[in-house]
């Protein structure tokens, strides 16, 4: 990626910043919602001076009020959720207040409507859910705001078939602990004791040696343990995503972008996965020193240990509420990285194109602009940290010095001994270290949230497309279609209908050709037959089996596809072939390039089947491509095919091999096209007209020809996939595909669109 220097067009630059969320765009839901609940409130009031004018001064008196409560809130810190909260409930007070001091019942119940139906307006409660979505924001609850103790619980089922090695490493965990509370009091003892006597002094540092050997073992020991189970428990997770991202439909992948999706399994699982390998295991001993250390003190001298713990509450309650905001600018923060990973990833995939248009400074731009953001919540993270753990050093200081004060006096009162003073600031280090580290790992734990929130916000996505309660298999089929009134549409109610009332049928071992103008709901045809979408009315039956009551995969073992652009795998051309079929054999992919016409063109490559065609297959030409494809499907031998003709232009004599290819593959199948070529319409059983979601013409090429309708128009334009130009029209491109002059003066022909 080109460094982002030199100068640019200012609508460029302002087109990158455009798509960069800013933070004030990211909490501007909270403010819009608090401003539209203070908006009702004050519309509330309003209503009341219609009521007369003893309502008036209440009304003034309820605005003044619910601004100053605004106001206050605001400047309390309160959380997003407790901000609308108390804006819901001062807009219902208002209302009461209002349907109070109406004069008549038909007033007061207008009023009261008029209020209710303004606010479910503003705050999105039209719904059974809009309480819960007025409360957790549009993302609902589990979308950045799900509970710890719920967070653990998940995680721990990916830890759960793992939880024996855990109480391995646990148990010697405890060992460890153990042999490290003894170090104090050799150090005592030495001291006290053994600078008195050098033969037990000899003795103590022997036996110290040993203790600290052997607690040396044990760590090793527990680390292997540790990170094997972590390993182990990423390595689930990842997969877990992964499969769960292929049972995705279709449009959920029309909405969201390759490299964020890709962001789940490398960045986020990275950040879980350090928190389950060490994180666990260190906060986890740190607890048992903590615990430990705490309960020697008390037995030492409890005044002392009392002194020292007065600096846990402040502690305690500094981590906690950092903590939480550190959770939050991490989800950002995770966030933001997968939105940069994502133009990352368009712009090298797509390299070629922005080398034609020199956009390297655009793109770069706009790369620049999502890691600023992402640079600028982890420096926020950074000062929170660090603002934080200097707090906790010095208390834990302070701490240190007053054991120091009240344990020396009690030292020159012989009510101590120096060595026990000494012993006891080693426990006093024992504990405030883990303290400390216990704050940083809280910081770490955090980022691990919020990645897991999103980790957990894809894993509960549910597939729009997915098998019923009790679906079957659907057995071998003899390849019968039937659209029964079919309607569907892309998204909401209020989307336009892509197909409309449709129907029909396609008669096995039948190719019948789709054609019209764009958008006229051809591909929305194909996609439903291979159950990629539902309708949203009617049904699609095969061989008199509802898509809906069979299941997904044994439908789609039955149908082959040849997608428009034929999209080939970073792998040999043997193995892509094979994707049709797993368990082929060498044979059969021979057979398959055979008779797909790839066999000459194979032969001529270096390594043959064992090529590598490079992502998406760059390493061979667009006729190369198409073929291999068709191998493919080929060699997947279905009954159904689903073809989606390349719009590609060909020399001659590779269009000659795809066609003869096709010609091949379509032989005895039921075979529904999208045709981009004349030669597949004018041998194709059937032709269907489609536009605006209906079938409007049907027939053969010659019939559909001599109606002189939407098909002879199409046709009239050299037969590619183009909109339809208008009735009064069609006669003039007529003339001008003939060469003919179509009237004394020109005019230029336009497209509807």
């Amino acid at each position: 990626m080109p460094a982002l220097t030199g100068s640019r067009s200012g609508s460029e630059t302002r087109a990158a910043r455009a798509r960069i969320p800013t933070r004030s765009s990211r909490t501007g839901a909270h403010g819009r919602a608090i401003s539209c609940a203070s908006s009702c409130a004050a519309r509330a009031t309003r209503l009341t001076r219609a009521s007369g004018p003893s309502s008036t001064s209440r009304s003034r008196s309820s605005s003044s009020r619910t601004r100053r409560g605004s106001r206050c809130c605001s400047r309390r810190g309160w959380s997003p959720q407790r901000r609308r909260c108390a804006a819901l409930r001062r807009t219902r007070s208002a209302s009461r207040r209002t349907a109070r001091s109406g004069s008549g019942g038909d007033e007061r119940d207008t009023s009261r409507r008029r209020t209710c139906s303004r606010l479910r307006q503003m705050m999105g409660m039209g719904g059974p859910g809009g309480m819960h979505m007025f409360m957790w924001g549009p993302g609902g609850r589990g979308e950045g705001k799900r509970p710890s103790l719920s967070m653990y619980r998940r995680l721990l089922q990916y830890v759960g078939p793992y939880k024996w090695n855990l109480v391995f490493a646990a148990a010697l965990l405890v060992v460890s602990t153990a042999l490290g509370l003894i170090w104090p009091q050799v150090v005592q003892r030495v001291i006290d004791l053994g600078l008195r006597d050098a033969g037990f002094l000899d003795l103590l540092i022997l036996g110290l040696i040993v203790v600290l050997l052997v607690r040396a073992v044990i760590d090793g020991l527990r680390q292997f343990v540790m990170a094997y189970t972590g390993e182990s428990v990423i390595f689930d997770l990842r997969m877990g995503i992964v499969r769960h991202m292929q049972s995705l439909s279709l449009s959920f992948f029309n909405r969201r972008k390759t490299g964020e999706l890709m962001s789940h399994v490398t960045s986020d699982a990275t950040l879980v996965h350090g928190v389950i390998t060490q994180t666990i295991i260190q906060v986890l001993g740190q607890v048992l020193t903590l615990v430990g250390g705490v309960a020697v003190i008390f037995l030492m001298n409890w005044r002392l240990a009392l002194l020292t713990l007065v600096v846990a509450p402040p502690i305690a309650i500094l981590g906690q509420r950092m903590g939480r905001r550190i959770r939050d600018i991490s989800r950002e923060a995770q966030d933001a990285q997968g939105e940069a990973v994502g133009v990352l990833q368009e712009a090298i995939a797509e390299v070629r194109v922005v080398q034609a248009f020199t956009r390297e400074e655009y793109e770069a731009a706009r790369f620049h602009e999502k890691l600023l953001f992402t640079f600028k919540k982890t420096i926020e993270r950074a000062r929170i940290s660090a603002t934080m753990f200097p707090i906790i050093g010095f208390l834990g200081f302070m701490s240190v010095i007053v054991v120091l004060w009240y344990g020396g006096h009690e030292v020159a009162r012989g009510e101590m001994t120096p060595g026990m003073l000494v012993a006891f600031l080693l426990y006093i280090n024992m504990v405030a270290g883990p303290v400390g580290q216990l704050a940083s790992q809280w910081t770490q734990v955090q980022q691990a949230f919020g990645a897991a929130d999103r980790i957990f916000a894809l894993l509960d996505t549910v597939p729009e497309i997915q098998d019923r309660p009790g679906a079957a298999a659907l057995p071998p089929v003899r390849g019968e279609i039937r659209f029964e009134e079919v309607g569907f549409r892309y998204g909401a109610a209020s989307e336009p209908t892509v197909l409309d009332d449709l129907s029909t049928t396609f008669q096995p071992g039948e190719t019948t050709a789709l054609v019209g103008p764009s958008g006229a709901g051809k591909t929305t045809l194909v996609n439903l037959v291979g159950r990629f979408y539902d309708p949203v009315s009617g049904r699609i039956v095969v061989d008199d089996h509802d898509l809906r009551d069979v299941t997904i995969r044994s439908l789609r073992e039955q149908i082959a596809v040849v997608p428009q652009e034929p999209i080939l795998f970073a792998d040999t051309i043997r193995e892509n072939i094979r994707y049709g079929r797993l368990d082929a054999t060498d044979a059969e992919i021979d057979e398959a390039a055979r008779s797909a016409n790839a066999t000459e063109f194979i032969a001529r490559l270096p390594n043959g089947l064992a090529t590598i065609v490079g992502e998406r297959g760059v390493r061979l030409s667009v006729g190369q491509r198409q073929r291999v494809a068709i191998a493919r499907a080929l060699l997947r031998n279905a009954p159904i095919l689903l073809l989606d003709e390349a719009t590609s232009s060909l020399d001659n004599e590779s269009e000659y091999l795809v066609q003869q290819a096709l010609d091949r593959l379509m032989r005895g199948r039921t075979t529904i096209v999208i045709a981009h070529r004349l030669s597949t319409v004018e041998r194709a059983d059937r032709i269907l007209v489609l536009d605006h979601g209906r079938i409007v013409e049907e027939g053969t090429h010659g019939e559909l020809l001599a109606l002189g309708g939407l098909y002879h128009r199409l046709y009239t334009r050299r037969f590619v996939d183009v909109d339809a130009v208008r009735p009064a029209e069609a006669g003039e491109a007529a003339a001008i595909m003939a060469g003919m002059p179509a009237a004394a003066e020109p005019r230029r022909l336009r497209v509807v669109r």
